[in-house]
């Protein structure tokens, strides 16, 4: 997403900047349009935010940094085992 198609933040009651005022006395159907545009920014907006929360996306995004944990999260529980095995064949 790029900020050219992003809306700036702007003032309480006033429209995002880049979206033209509806002009005074605007028909049903343009509000119903002005509606399913705004619709269409929420779900981007929310399809982008639910994306950065998901476990899978995040994978596919970053395999080289996931591959590396995966590795380290296995060689940690196998110098676990390795030491747990070890103590066990002293006690015997």
């Amino acid at each position: 997403m790029t900020s050219d198609t992003t809306p700036s933040v702007s003032r309480q009651g006033q429209r995002p900047a880049g979206r033209a005022p509806l002009p005074k006395g605007a028909g049903i159907n343009s509000l119903k349009l002005d509606l399913e545009v705004t619709r269409e920014e929420l779900a981007s907006t929310l399809d982008d935010l639910f994306a950065t929360f998901n476990i899978r996306v995040q994978i596919r995004s970053h395999p080289a940094f996931f591959a590396g944990l995966f590795l380290a999260l296995t060689g940690t529980a196998a110098g676990i085992a390795a030491l747990l095995l070890r103590r066990r064949g002293r006690a015997g």
